[in-house]
Order: structure tokens, then sequence, then C-alpha cells
């Protein structure tokens, strides 16, 4: 028996799953993390124990296994059959993810794709973050923000576009009192307007990222890519850790950068 690396990303904020296997963070407790999230870490295992009540009875949680399975075994199906193929579907998503910005206007490929997330109309917000406010922890900042101001959280999807290539959401959330909407929350990449679509789940009821490709040929290859990533482990951060770690507006401003994945080695036993 011998060791080997394998790389799995760690998804350093944004999503509030349990950590798969420790993350050193490295950084010291931050107070000024949202209060409704300061006993995210003692709540968890009540929180577990309750999850089986939320997912239902007996009978639908059989049904939601079933489902899953016919999901991995569609993906599976997708799976390239070669390592060249698996290489020309990297370089065409390559093309399709590159360039993805806020549409410049409301045409029909974000109107079509719009419907699929919501019935609610997309409309354009301008980022007016906050100095604290973090790298993707849009939900979190809002959670501190109505600590601050009150108001509530309204969940829904920013919408990205490679005209007229490709379209993506992105799990998003908001601060709102009465008719004003905020977007609390700043881009990585600098954008200070996105296209925003409400939806009346919360945050975690919905899917974090939705794809779409508008052609037949960048359908397959968009299908086969979503297979091979759905192989990668992925390992989540937890709300306290993404708080602490992820760079707020302000440092964002003086010329910090974080990616949103970070790569983790960790060992695991194989044959030799």
């Amino acid at each position: 028996m011998g060791f080997s690396d394998t790389q799995a990303p760690i998804d350093a904020g944004g999503d509030h799953a349990e950590k798969i296997s420790h993350v050193a963070v490295g950084v010291q407790r931050d107070d000024s993390i949202p209060a409704s999230l300061r006993t995210w870490s003692y709540r968890k295992k009540d929180w577990d124990m309750g999850e089986a009540k939320r997912r239902g009875s007996r009978t639908d949680r059989i049904a939601q296994a079933e489902h899953r399975a016919r999901t991995e075994a569609a993906q599976r199906a997708m799976l390239p059959a070669s390592m060249q193929e698996a290489m020309d579907i990297e370089a065409r998503c390559g093309v399709l993810f590159s360039r993805l910005t806020t549409p410049n206007s409301i045409n029909e490929q974000v109107l079509q794709f719009a419907r699929t997330l919501s019935t609610a109309a997309p409309s354009f917000l301008d980022c007016m973050p906050e100095a604290w406010s973090r790298q993707s922890c849009c939900d979190m900042n809002v959670a501190r923000y109505i600590e601050d101001h009150g108001g509530r959280v309204i969940c829904g999807y920013r919408i990205w576009y490679n005209e007229p290539l490709y379209i993506e959401g992105e799990r998003h959330a908001v601060w709102a009192d009465g008719d004003e909407i905020r977007d609390v929350s700043f881009v990585d990449t600098g954008e200070t307007r996105t296209l925003f679509v409400p939806d009346e789940k919360a945050f975690d009821e919905a899917p974090q990222k939705v794809r779409l490709a508008f052609g037949d040929a960048d359908k397959s290859v968009l299908a086969g890519w979503e297979a091979m990533m759905s192989t990668v482990p992925i390992q989540f951060n937890s709300p306290e850790d993404s708080w602490n770690s992820m760079p707020t507006y302000e440092q964002w401003l003086a010329g910090t950068r974080m990616p949103n994945l970070i790569p983790a080695w960790r060992h695991g036993n194989s044959s030799e």
C-alpha cells in the first residue's frame, strides 16, 4: 500500500455545507460575523438530527434516493469516451465560460433563460457593498446588513452571459425593505452592475448554479462537462470559515485577491 495525492477544490465561500475534511484556514475569529451564524457550529448537531425530517417521510427519502440514482446514471452516460474527447470538451467550455459578463440588455435569450429560473422578471442592480462585505458570501452579507438596518432577504440568481453562446445563473441573495432592493455584495471581477432574477425559494433550496448553452452541439458539450465535474469531490467551508477567510470589499479595493475555488491536496491510500 502507498499514498497518492489527489486534488479536490474547496468552495471557500458562499455555500454553507459542512466541510468534508478539515481545512486549516489560519485566521483569527472575526466577531463581526453575523450573529445569526455565530452559533452555527453549536447548532450543527441539532441541524443534522432534523435533516431527515426535512427530507420528508421514508417514502419521500426513497424516492429522492431513486431520483439521485437516475441522475447519476444519466451523468455517467454523458462521460467522455476518451481522453481526447474530454480535452475537446474542456477546450470548448473554456470558450463558453471565458467571456461571461452582465448582459448588456434583457434580450430574448436572457428572457428565455430567466423564465427557467423564476416567474419573476429580471432587473439590473447596482452593486452597493459595505466595506465589511465579504467576497462570495452574499447571504451572510445580507444577514449582517439586516442586523444593522432591518429589512429582509430576497434570494434568486445573478445572470451571467456570453452572448450568443452561453448563459448561467449563480445563486445570489440581496437585501430588501419595502420597495427598496440593494445588492450589498461585490463581484470579484470588478463588475459594478449585475442582472438579478428573484425567486421564492430559500438560498439553499435551489441549485447554486444553472447553466444553458444555446447551440445543439454546445448543449452536448456542456452535458459532458457537467458529467465530468460531477466526479470531482468538492469540500465546503463552514459559514464562519468563509466569513473569516474571504476578502472584505475594503481589502479587495486595496488589491487583495482570492479565488472562490481553492485547490486542496489530500492524502489517500492507493494500491501500488
